[in-house]
């Protein structure tokens, strides 16, 4: 990862020298040994800050959005799934791809500070460097060395796209991992398993945690509408009481919303306060639409029809094939 740090500070530093981008966004190494948070720089001596660990699992392309407002051309650091999302806000025309400058950075993965918390090995931490699936803890008495991915985020452990689908350049050698679908869509496939009460169940007992922070919506890349439906006082759609009701129709409207544009990064469920596994009813509707219309990964493949959007007369009716609402 120190080498890839290097090529993303030297690249930085040439783009911003050559005037071929007027602001680098990028991650920034924070206080804490989990930190690393986005930061947007304009001076080539700002480049230095730029860094790439174990922890820089913002995924950028959220940024872009009011970036782009500007009238500036961004030079961007995308991992994976950031691309994904990169790539399906250009399809949405969200933003321009021609204002953009992407370096794509191959990721083996992000650490989830939650899981080395668990594991006892914070005390005395303070850094944390990886190459490839060797993990070393860098501690006041000395380093210990790990192999294996046991402390990724659970997200990451289901990544696809561990090198970014579309960069102009590449910060370092790519990453090649694939995921298979059983092993994707297990927590889906337990969920299918309940019956519809206990399913009912843990929802409402999920989405009783709510904190209506918005946290979710704010974070994801396809939650990218000028106003969002809930922020608009005149439909009178979105209630203040901290009601059941209300909570269940926010994340269940949400989820359809993004349906098919969903590029699974698992944002949403990584900044929710209260730990409600968002990402769940995501990967649900994802897993259905791959049945309904054909194995499709949103933001994989640009040239691709996006399924609920696009419109075919051959398409499949679920309506007809599921025997009107039967099984």
């Amino acid at each position: 990862m120190e080498k890839i740090t290097e090529k993303i500070r030297e690249t930085a530093k040439r783009a911003l020298a050559n005037k071929e981008v007027d602001v680098i966004l990028g991650w920034e190494k924070g206080e804490f040994w989990y930190d690393a948070y986005p930061v947007f720089i304009t001076g080539e001596q700002e480049a230095e800050a730029l860094v790439w660990n174990t922890f820089c699992v913002h995924n950028l392309s959220k940024y872009l959005i009011t970036e782009l407002k500007k009238p500036q051309k961004i030079g961007v650091f995308l991992k994976g799934c950031d691309a994904l999302a990169f790539n399906q806000l250009i399809k949405d025309n969200r933003i321009e791809a021609d204002r953009v400058v992407v370096y794509g950075v191959p990721c083996a993965g992000m650490i989830d500070p939650e899981k080395v918390k668990k594991a006892g090995l914070y005390k005395g931490l303070l850094e944390i460097k990886r190459s490839g699936d060797e993990i070393t803890f860098v501690t006041k008495n000395g380093e210990q060395k790990v192999t294996g991915r046991q402390f990724d985020y659970d997200k990451c452990l289901q990544c696809n796209y561990p090198t970014p689908v579309v960069y102009q350049e590449l910060m370092g050698e790519a990453v090649a991992r694939a995921v298979n679908a059983a092993d994707r869509f297990k927590e889906v496939a337990e969920m299918e398993a309940m019956s519809p009460d206990e399913r009912y169940d843990y929802w409402a007992d999920q989405f009783s945690k709510c904190l209506r922070c918005n946290a979710c919506r704010n974070i994801c890349p396809a939650c990218s509408c000028e106003k969002c439906v809930f922020d608009n006082q005149a439909l009178g759609v979105a209630g203040k009481a901290k009601v059941d009701s209300e909570d269940q129709f926010f994340h269940i409207v949400r989820a359809y919303h993004v349906a098919g544009r969903c590029v699974d990064c698992g944002e949403c469920s990584r900044v929710c306060p209260a730990g409600i596994p968002i990402h769940k009813i995501n990967r649900k509707i994802i897993k259905d639409i791959n049945e309904l219309y054909g194995d499709y990964d949103a933001g994989a493949d640009n040239s691709q029809a996006t399924p609920l959007i696009s419109y075919k007369l051959e398409d499949v009716d679920p309506f007809e094939t599921s025997k009107k609402g039967g099984k």
